[in-house]
């Protein structure tokens, strides 16, 4: 009986030790590119062999999937060639769904490259079996995707009686890699089966993985490429016209308006690592509309970074404040506000009428980025935004009114990776100045610096991390200029049962600190956890160039996660988490506690169970009366069950 126990034990070890090791595909270069029609046709693609043998990932992690997957790899000096082959014993019942880019449905196929070869970043091409496209980054050996990158590349797709085929061809200028003779790249194929819930990959990733972008396979074979130092230079012009209602009398509104604007974008790049990009009067027209909200609170609403130029690099230039969440975006940088709506509407008499403008224009902004061989990752960016006017006119006389000022906009990002990302060390440094020559205008700051430091460290495979973050800010202005930051919402200082603050008129800044530790244990098991402190002084402010909604806190968070990978019984999958917050005031006062029990199961049939219960505490909310006193509300606990 002893040795059955002892067989199987090292059977299994034995297994787990195959499926953890490092793949590798080897590619050959081509010197006759494949058509790219999506029928894996050409001569080419005869000179290199298949990568096969994917394992399941879900449901069954580890297993050989239901249907076979395999693909080929060429590159030339401009392009990488990826033709993937989608077999599937029943064709006629792949989930074919036409779909918006980057929202994606049904059977897809994605390609995932690290060509940083920094275990932490990487850039994946996707398509759907409809051929629509879908494109996005990950950054810090994270499977969260930034879906905002957008990248050009040319991928086609078609049907057989085997299956369904792929062939992509992805520009070298799409990817960030050094200069060297002999090239090694992460590399991971990852496909989605519809019918059978089923997620197949390559280099296989067990469920309980710590990392994601750190486990990926080797791309061998890349020879004698180089970076593309190529320029780009896109000047356009934009011509409008806007039909509407006739108003009577307000000159504003005749029913017709024409414009026209020009401007250029460009992108140059300077070394193997580092890009320029520029943009003079840019037009974002093409980028996708906001949604539209209902935004009943005291705090402006958050917008996700739509415009192509300030996307890029996203993953070096960010700063979070907090603990990442979905529901947490404080940041030092918020790009968004840089072209911004005017701060200033002023009032009008009653026989008068206004023109006023949308959003403040960028006059010019400039951004260097990239991460050497050595991995530092650097960002600069520079930006500008000229005075601007709204017309008001009584229908005979015009006059204009300054709404926002001439500002400049600057920061800077640095970072340098160790032992593969295991460690990193960084900082960063924004700056907002303003000229202010108009007295319409004192209530806002001449200037606002922020600046911070981050450190992080993993060990045992990344199973456990730590991560340390300070950072300041520093705000300048008149008296009318820090009054009123100090009675915004982020603060009220004037609240009656404030003790520890007090609202002075005669400041001329505005100091304040914050940071975050915090302890992590995520992956290689079923118990996952976390704990950090995180603490905001009452006199930060970041909205200058960031984003955060409030401060004068210090918060406490545990949380913790059992979670069942593999089905068993009748089940597909199943999770159990728990959390335990806590925050005060700098005064010390408890201002909100609870705990959170949660669990989710999913049958074998895919339909899905949960129950939830969520105790809150007696707290104390700042913000409910505008100003006023802090609102005491009682406890309460919630239960659910779907």
């Amino acid at each position: 009986m002893i040795k059955k126990i002892i067989c199987l034990f090292l059977i299994i070890l034995f297994t787990n030790q195959l499926l953890a090791q490092k793949r590798t595909y080897l590619t050959f270069r081509t010197d006759s590119p494949p058509t790219i029609d999506g029928r894996l046709g050409d001569e080419e693609w005869k000179h290199v062999e298949w990568g096969t043998d994917f394992k399941q990932r879900e449901p069954y992690s580890g297993a050989a999937p239901s249907q076979k997957t395999a693909f080929k790899i060429l590159y030339d000096d401009n392009n990488l060639y990826i033709g993937v082959k989608l077999f599937d014993t029943d064709p006629a019942n792949i989930a074919k769904r036409l779909t918006k880019r980057d929202q994606t449905d049904g059977d897809q196929i994605f390609i995932g490259i690290d060509s940083y070869d920094d275990d932490r970043t990487a850039f994946v091409f996707g398509v759907s079996a409809a051929g629509a496209q879908s494109d996005m980054m990950l950054a810090n050996d994270q499977s969260d995707p930034d879906i905002n990158w957008n990248a050009v590349y040319q991928v086609k797709v078609s049907l057989d009686d085997e299956g369904w085929n792929a062939e992509f061809q992805i520009p070298l200028s799409q990817l960030r890699f050094a200069s060297l003779e002999e090239l090694i790249w992460g590399l991971q194929v990852f496909r989605v089966i519809y019918k059978t819930q089923e997620n197949a990959i390559w280099q296989f990733v067990p469920l309980d993985s710590p990392g994601w972008v750190s486990q990926f396979g080797d791309l061998q074979g890349l020879n004698g490429i180089k970076p593309k130092l190529d320029t780009e230079i896109v000047p356009y012009t934009v011509l409008k016209m806007h039909r509407f209602e006739k108003e009577d009398g307000n000159p504003y509104a005749s029913g017709k308006n024409e414009s026209a604007s020009f401007g250029v974008d460009g992108k140059v790049s300077l070394t193997n690592d580092l890009t320029l990009n520029f943009t003079i009067n840019p037009d974002f027209g093409q980028v996708e509309a906001d949604p539209s909200v209902v935004n009943l609170t005291a705090f402006e609403s958050f917008f996700d970074e739509k415009r192509p130029f300030f996307v890029e690099g996203n993953n070096i230039f960010s700063f979070p404040l907090g603990n990442p969440s979905p529901f947490d975006f404080s940041n030092l940088l918020y790009t968004r506000r840089i072209g911004r709506n005017p701060h200033h509407n002023p009032d009008i008499a009653g026989n008068e009428y206004k023109d006023s403008p949308e959003h403040t224009k960028i006059l010019a902004a400039f951004k260097l980025s990239g991460k050497t061989k050595r991995g530092v990752s650097i960002g600069v960016m520079e930006s500008m935004t000229p005075r601007t006017f709204v017309k008001i006119s009584d229908g005979n006389n015009e006059r204009k009114e300054v709404v926002e000022p001439f500002t400049n906009y600057f920061l800077s990002r640095f970072q340098k990776d160790f032992n593969k990302g295991t460690t990193t060390i960084g900082g960063m440094f924004t700056a907002t100045n303003r000229k202010l020559e108009d007295e319409s205008l004192n209530f806002l700051p001449k200037s606002a610096y922020t600046g911070g430091i981050d450190f992080s460290h993993s060990w045992k495979d990344r199973t456990y991390s730590i991560t340390f973050k300070s950072y300041f800010s520093l705000v300048n202005g008149s008296t009318e200029a820090i009054t009123e930051l100090q009675e915004a919402p982020a603060r009220y200082y004037q609240r009656e049962n404030a003790s520890h603050l007090e609202v002075d008129t005669t400041r001329t800044s505005l100091r304040g600190q914050g940071g975050i530790i915090q302890f992590t244990k995520s992956g290689n098991g079923h118990l996952s956890y976390a704990f950090f402190i995180n603490w905001r002084s009452p006199g930060l402010d970041v909205n200058d160039l960031g984003y955060m909604q409030s401060a004068d806190e210090i918060q406490q968070v545990a949380w913790a996660s059992y979670r069942w990978f593999e089905p068993f019984g009748i089940f597909r999958s199943m999770n159990y988490d728990f959390a335990l917050w806590n925050a005060w005031n700098f005064s010390g006062r408890r201002i909100h506690k609870g705990q959170n029990m949660s669990g989710n199961a999913q049958f074998k049939n895919y339909w899905n169970i949960s129950a939830n219960i969520n105790h809150e505490g007696e707290s104390f909310r700042n913000t409910e009366l505008r100003g006023g006193p802090s609102l005491k509300v009682p406890g309460a606990v919630n239960t659910s069950i779907n």
